[in-house]
């Protein structure tokens, strides 16, 4: 029996915990199955919504929204509600971005390993300028239970500036954000959260906390599978 993988943006959420009662309380209500869709179509338009230039072929002609939004719709698979939902989070990126007139580059990043055998992306492989400067973003797309708090937006740019400031020394300088789209009433908006004064995390704290993490939540699977008869161990989860 494997355990299942945590998305980056819940993983942040637990990694802020530092009360031990509370991080298994919480890992004993998660539902890994998650929801019913995923805003990972938006997340694959990226570039063509932020119209970036790209490594390949430099600055191409912007591609208008009618278009970015028939090609998230076409990338969808669970239906119209997820449809909807992708899209609306991607016209208002798309707008805003046209708005402020931002200009976006493609750069490869990667992933940053961590933990026992994983991976994390708290970036997009884009960086951005606007009228302060360039800035590296991270996307929560969720309307609610994103990553709304100092605990977590503290796990999110301390991975961050490891992976980006510190190993891209072009990149040394960049501001650090995150791009949420929460509701307001009825509708939906943008917030930019910067890096600003805090304490960023070293890597051997994260690395400690997501270990932690991952190591309790086969403890907490092994639990359910027990109590459930399906059998399995805490050492049969890695």
């Amino acid at each position: 029996m494997r355990i299942s993988r945590l998305s980056e943006i819940d993983l942040a959420r637990l990694a802020a915990l530092t009360d031990q009662r509370e991080l298994e309380h919480q890992l004993r209500a998660y539902n890994a199955g998650g929801g019913a869709w995923s805003y990972d179509p938006v997340r694959r338009s990226t570039l063509d919504i932020l119209g970036a230039a790209t490594s390949l072929f430099g600055t191409l002609p912007p591609v208008e929204w009618p278009k970015i939004a028939r090609q998230i719709a076409a990338d969808c698979r669970r239906g119209p509600l997820q449809i909807a939902a992708n899209t609306l989070v991607g016209k208002i990126l798309f707008e805003r971005a046209r708005g402020e007139r931002w200009l976006a580059a493609e750069v490869s990043m990667g992933a940053m390993p961590i933990g026992i055998g994983e991976t994390v992306r708290y970036w997009s492989n884009v960086v951005l300028q606007d009228a302060h400067g360039p800035f590296v973003p991270y996307f929560d797309h969720r309307r609610e239970h994103g990553i709304a708090n100092a605990a977590m937006r503290q796990v999110v740019f301390s991975m961050q500036h490891i992976w980006v400031r510190q190993r891209q020394p072009d990149l040394a300088d960049v501001r650090l954000a995150i791009v949420r789209f929460p509701s307001i009433g009825t509708d939906r908006s943008t917030r930019i959260d910067f890096l600003r004064e805090a304490d960023l995390l070293p890597y051997d704290v994260l690395d400690a906390r997501v270990r932690n993490v991952y190591e309790t939540w086969a403890k907490v699977t092994a639990e359910k599978s027990r109590r459930s008869g399906t059998g399995g161990g805490a050492d049969e989860l890695f």
